[in-house]
């Protein structure tokens, strides 16, 4: 598993359960660890297309000057 790939881990384990905490608590910090997991997702979709438009962009540079 990677370090940082939240996708890759349960959710449960993401959420670690704390003692005493309430089920507001712990539907709380679902609510807000899915959040962020779908905005990590939108940001890594965005990243592929931004890399994929500048090697594409690098691959016309370079049919045009050679």
């Amino acid at each position: 598993m990677v370090r940082h790939d939240l996708q890759s881990m349960p959710v449960d384990e993401l959420l670690c359960e704390q003692d005493g905490a309430d089920s507001a608590e712990r539907v709380e910090r679902e609510h807000r660890l899915r959040e962020q997991m779908q905005i990590s997702e939108r940001l890594n979709e965005y990243y592929v297309q931004v890399v994929a438009e500048i090697r594409a962009s690098l691959e016309r540079a370079e049919a045009e000057g050679g």
